[in-house]
């Protein structure tokens, strides 16, 4: 499992916790402004991010592979 891998499915288990603790009403904050809230949407952010690297890193290696395979075959 490639370490993109492995910090996606790190992000996914915070993004979870986040979640449930949004869905607790924490005390003494307002609705307005909640602080898990702001970290559940800059989690959301990375996670986004984390995908789209995933992608182009993807493409990047498949069109490596490709490439090597036809040198192969030449």
């Amino acid at each position: 499992m490639s370490k993109l891998d492995e910090a996606e499915k790190r992000l996914n288990r915070a993004l979870s916790a986040l979640e449930a603790a949004a869905g607790a009403s924490p005390g003494g904050v307002s609705p307005s402004h909640n602080p898990i809230e702001d970290d559940l949407k800059a989690a959301r952010a990375e996670v986004g991010k984390l995908r789209a690297l995933n992608k182009s890193m993807a493409e990047k290696l498949d069109d490596t592979i490709q490439r090597i395979k036809s040198i192969l075959e030449n």
